[in-house]
């Protein structure tokens, strides 16, 4: 038996490839898993995605998750070619700032659900220092071939179309399965690579010219249809050779992650209760805290049996000061207002809930019909 036969052959697959970037993500302070599984729903079987890495901070009370999705090719006799065009950022039918993340915590996905907020995180990562990770395009990329080394000749896009499927289909799993599996309050953003190692090229069109150009990197957004929806996902191709140094700027991307999440959060709680559409995001958790102590107190005071419903919350814009609002009469609001106890308990649930350590009081609840 040759003893280094099957060494040298095994060389001609990816799984070398999987193991180099692997240590790469290390010795970058990244969380790695090879070879995760995920359902893919449309096929309804089950597949592998080559790598998923993270790096994971704490941010005030939610755990920041900056994740890789990563898929690595390999292939000696051919390279892959992006066809391009020049890039129209006006176009109405694309979206150049697709943002894929996912949250649990209500105050955070309130600011994400703002209209245009995607642009504006692109927009604000990039000023914060984060040079090339969220880019946006320098030309559309609309289509891709392998090409033989050595001839030119085109081939056929089967195994770069399998790596950008298996990017956004891993994502879209992902992001349907953490509200199953992660109960604390977290924020995950994606971010999908598909590597080669090879040699990575950009043959631009612009009219009947054609120009040829060799490439470390380049940004694709690709439109897919995900379980019945269409979909953006931003795909960055990147050389095997130069993936450690491009590394960097996702290292810086977390970090940014980290400020932008947490300025997003303040945003959120800065002057809340001035704000119903805010304060009523956050209503139900309000109420779960007061509602015993008000039980209580109302009973005590009137024999009645209040509903948690029946809690609520206004500005009082003469007093400059929160009410809690109640459908009692001016007798029992007097008692409450009055009651040491009752209202150091509806105090701290405004501090835990709202993040307001002031002033408040109890008023009737006025419905006008």
């Amino acid at each position: 038996m040759e003893s280094d036969k099957y060494a040298k052959e095994i060389l001609k697959t990816g799984f070398v490839l999987e193991i180099k970037i692997a240590d790469a993500l290390r010795r970058g302070g990244w969380t790695v898993i090879s070879n995760k599984y995920y359902e893919d729903d449309f096929e309804g079987s089950v597949r592998e995605i080559d790598l998923l890495a993270y790096k994971v901070s704490k941010v005030q009370h939610i755990s920041v998750y900056t994740t890789l999705l990563i898929s690595c090719k390999k292939s000696d006799s051919n390279i892959w070619a992006l066809l391009a065009r020049n890039i129209n950022l006006k176009d109405p039918n694309s979206d150049w700032w697709p943002l894929h993340a996912w949250s649990n915590d209500k105050a955070i996905l309130f600011e994400l659900s703002k209209p245009g907020m995607a642009k504006t995180y692109h927009e604000d990562i990039i000023k914060f220092g984060v040079h090339e990770v969220l880019s946006v395009p320098d030309f559309e990329v609309f289509a891709f071939q392998e090409m033989n080394r050595t001839s030119g000749t085109p081939q056929n896009d089967k195994n770069i179309f399998s790596s950008l499927t298996s990017l956004m289909k891993a994502q879209a799993y992902e992001l349907g399965a953490l509200s199953q599996r992660k109960k604390s309050p977290s924020i995950y953003q994606f971010n999908l690579i598909s590597i080669i190692d090879s040699d990575l090229i950009r043959l631009r069109l612009d009219g009947d010219n054609i120009s040829q150009a060799s490439i470390e990197s380049e940004h694709y957004i690709s439109r897919y249809i995900i379980k019945k929806n269409e979909i953006f996902s931003r795909i960055r191709f990147v050389k095997a050779s130069c993936f450690e140094e491009k590394l960097k700027d996702y290292g810086n991307l977390h970090e940014t992650n980290c400020r932008w999440f947490d300025r997003t959060c303040n945003t959120f709680y800065d002057g809340i209760l001035k704000d119903w559409k805010r304060s009523s995001v956050l209503i139900e958790d309000f109420r779960a805290k007061v509602r015993w102590p008000i039980y209580w107190a109302v009973k005590h005071a009137s024999g009645a049996q209040i509903e948690t419903a029946g809690i609520s919350l206004e500005w009082n814009e003469k007093d400059n000061l929160p009410s809690v609002t109640l459908l009692e009469d001016q007798v029992v609001i007097a008692q409450l207002n009055n009651d040491s106890k009752l209202k150091s308990a509806v105090s701290s649930a405004l501090k835990d809930v709202y993040r307001y350590a002031g002033e408040f009081r109890f008023a009737i609840d006025e419905i006008p019909f």
